[in-house]
């Protein structure tokens, strides 16, 4: 009877780690096609899309940091400031400012995505 335990807590403990990985990727999917669509705005000088698609992101990355508990909510806090930065500076009328936050912001999608990766 033990084994049977043991065997069943393994499995459950292996299926949460293995939703809890696929929700963050899922996330950092999310996230990096808002920043896409947000870098091909800029490119296209269509910054009301590009502030757009800036707040959706932010406004994922901070409810994902109040619900997800895999990772650090300071992972997603500075993935948010990252984006509401780079809103800034569209906001300025300054979208090269603007890209090195975006580009700073992908390098912490690809971390979360690697983590996620690396926890199961």
């Amino acid at each position: 009877k033990r084994i049977y335990a043991c065997l069943c807590i393994v499995a459950v403990l292996l299926g949460v780690a293995f939703y809890s990985s696929w929700r963050v990727q899922k996330f950092a999917e999310d996230i990096s096609d808002d920043i896409d669509n947000a870098m091909e705005a800029i490119r296209d000088e269509d910054l009301p899309s590009a502030r757009q698609a800036l707040a959706e992101g932010a406004e994922l990355c901070d409810k994902c940091g109040k619900d997800e508990h895999l990772l650090r909510t300071q992972d997603f806090t500075e993935l948010e400031a990252a984006l509401r930065a780079a809103d800034g500076h569209l906001e300025l009328n300054a979208p090269e400012e603007a890209f090195g936050e975006l580009r700073r912001a992908q390098v912490q999608v690809e971390t979360l995505e690697w983590l996620s990766r690396r926890l199961v």
